[in-house]
This record gives structure tokens, sequence and C-alpha cells, in this order.
């Protein structure tokens, strides 16, 4: 008696732990939630199949019943996790929120709950069997909330920096632009002169616009958008950066126009191709690819370098986190901060390394 409810309670809580996955890979896009979910699928799997393989010819038919509606939300939830991934969010939620789907997890839930209620209420209070399934379901929602929390205490604390170097950058970018203007004015006839003033200027005015853009992350601002030249976005990018003699940059031989903002776009760039130089160890490659379809661009850099290790991957866009002795961790955030407020999304593999942007067309 104690292995089947045992059997019933475990179901109880991963029909839960499934139903919640796919939901919150469906609102997040987060992949954490589907390897939970693909994780968790197999134990279910496994322990339905063991209970209708040791079950007596009276609660038989139950554990098949109970299996073939898992298979049915099975169904359902893999095909909302593909919308996910080819970027139909709405679909997913549609999906998770559709009659036949809330139909049938309502199948799988009464049916457990009825199971264990009409069994075991002899032996033991319900609610004291289901303590321990209750307070598991209970503690996963209870570290999502800590989770959530936590993340929202990064923000503020990336809010309370980025306000402090806006202030402490200022002054002295004011006195190196200042300075800067007056040299153009004292060489205005050298071109080669000139030119390295020019660059300088860009460079400062990226500086002011990479704090400004972790502002603007904090604070949701949404971007300026025009249609824009990527080649041209990639020139701005490139030019402020110091690129080491054995490190070759691959640029598209297409080119297409993007609807974004170009400093935005160009600093989001700048920041993937300088965290590709700062990866390479020596001699190397950094290859940038922009690609369309009917809906949407995709942008891809690669770069030749070390790689991210796997446990890694999924921390490298999140607030304060970094792999470089002297990174604040910022970059990253803002290129994903950049690439989200233009209705894009933003992934990484490894390895190579490769960052994927995928960019929706506006008409």
């Amino acid at each position: 008696m104690t292995e089947k409810y045992f059997h019933t309670e475990m179901m109880q809580y991963y029909e839960e732990v499934l139903a919640q996955s796919a939901r919150n890979y469906a609102f997040t896009s987060d992949q954490k939630w589907e390897r939970r979910y693909i994780e968790y699928e197999k134990l279910s799997d496994k322990l339905l199949k063991q209970a209708i393989k040791n079950a007596d010819s009276k609660i038989k038919d139950f554990f098949i019943k109970m299996d073939i509606s898992n298979m049915n939300l099975i169904k359902m939830e893999l095909l909302a996790i593909d919308f996910v991934n080819n970027k139909k969010l709405e679909k997913a939620i549609e999906l998770l929120d559709s009659r036949e789907y809330l139909q049938e997890r309502k199948v799988m839930a009464k049916g457990l709950e009825t199971f264990v209620k009409e069994r075991f209420d002899k032996v033991l209070t319900f609610s004291v069997m289901s303590k321990t399934v209750n307070d598991v379901i209970e503690l996963e929602k209870r570290l999502e909330a800590l989770e959530t929390q936590l993340k929202t205490e990064k923000f503020t604390t990336i809010g309370k920096f980025a306000s402090r170097l806006t202030h402490d950058l200022r002054n002295p970018l004011s006195v190196i632009k200042v300075t800067v203007e007056n040299l153009r004015l004292l060489y205005d006839i050298d071109e080669e002169k000139q030119a390295h003033f020019e660059r300088i200027n860009r460079a400062i005015d990226r500086i002011t616009h990479q704090v400004d853009d972790v502002l603007n992350f904090i604070k949701g601002e949404l971007a300026e958008i025009d249609s824009t030249s990527f080649i041209d976005i990639l020139k701005e990018s490139l030019d402020s950066l110091v690129i080491p003699d054995k490190i070759k940059i691959i640029i598209p031989k297409n080119n297409v126009n993007l609807i974004c903002d170009k400093k935005q776009f160009s600093a989001a760039m700048n920041n993937l191709i300088l965290n590709g130089i700062q990866s390479i160890d020596g001699v190397g490659t950094i290859e940038i690819t922009i690609e369309e379809n009917d809906n949407e661009h995709i942008i891809q850099v690669k770069d030749s370098g070390k790689g991210i290790p796997k446990d890694k991957l999924e921390k490298v866009f999140e607030p304060m986190y970094t792999t470089k002795q002297h990174g604040t961790g910022l970059g990253l955030v803002s290129v994903k901060s950049i690439v989200e407020s233009h209705g894009g999304v933003i992934s990484v593999t490894s390895l190579p390394t490769i960052f994927t942007i995928t960019l929706p067309k506006f008409t």
C-alpha cells in the first residue's frame, strides 16, 4: 500500500513540475526550464510504466488511463516547447491555455487526487499523506520566487552602479572631448590626425552611450529605431576597437537594412566582437554573418577562441556575472537588453562560441 501511495504522490509531483516547467519556458524562454522538463518527463514516464507493470488487476486500468492522459499532456507540452524554440511564444502560451490542454490536466490531476483519497484516506488523512508532495511543490514555488527576488536585487545593484559610473565618467569625458576638439582645430589641415581625432570622438561617444545603455536597461526605455545598414553598424563598431594584428575579422559579403537604433546596435556588436577578441589567445578569427528569411534577420558572431564551459553558458547573460578577471559583468547583459528592446532574442552555443541574434522584421 505504501509503495502504491508513493508512486501516486510522485506522479502528482511530476505532473505539476512538468506543467510549471513548460509554462515557465513559454513565458521566459530560459532554457533551464526546457532542461528541467526533459529531465522530469523521463522520470514521470518511467514511474507510470512501472506502476502499470506492478499494479494488480483492480487498479491497472486506472494507471493505464493516467498514462494515456500523461502522453496527451506531454505531446502538447513538447509542442509548446517547439513553439518557443521557433520563437513562436504566443502560440506556446495559447496552447498551454487551451481548453484541450486544461481539460487533460484536469483529468490527470483529478484522477490522481481521487485515487489517493479513495484508497488511503482510511489509513491516514489525505492532508497528512499529501504533505510530502505538497511541500515539494510549495518549495519549488518558493525557490522560483527567491530566484526572481535575487534577479531584482541584481538589477537594483546595477542601477546604483550605473548611476555612480555615469557621475564619475561625465566630467572627465567632457574634458577629453573639449581637448580633442581644440586639437582638431589646431591640426585642421592634417587629414591623418583628423582621422585619429574622429576615432577618439567616436570612442568617447561609445563610452557615454554604453553607460546610457545600462541605465536604459534598468529603466526599460525603448530604443529610437530607423532603417539602418548592417554594414554601417559594423563599421561604426569596428572603428572604435583596437584589433590585434593576428586576429582577423570576417564581415558579411551581403548587406541588409535593420530596423533598429543604430547607436544601440553598434554598441551591442562592439560588445560581442570585443568578447571574441578577449577569448582568443594569439592567432584567431571572428566571423560575422547575417541572413534573413520572410520574418526574421539572423545575425551570428563566431570566434575561434577557447570557448565557454557548458556549465557557464546559461549564466553569461546574468547581471554581474563574468568569466574575465577584470570584467564588470555588464557587457552581455547590455547586449541582451538591447536585443530584447528591439523584440529580438539572443542565444549562445559553444564550442566554437557562436552568439546568435534573431530580430523580427517590421513592415
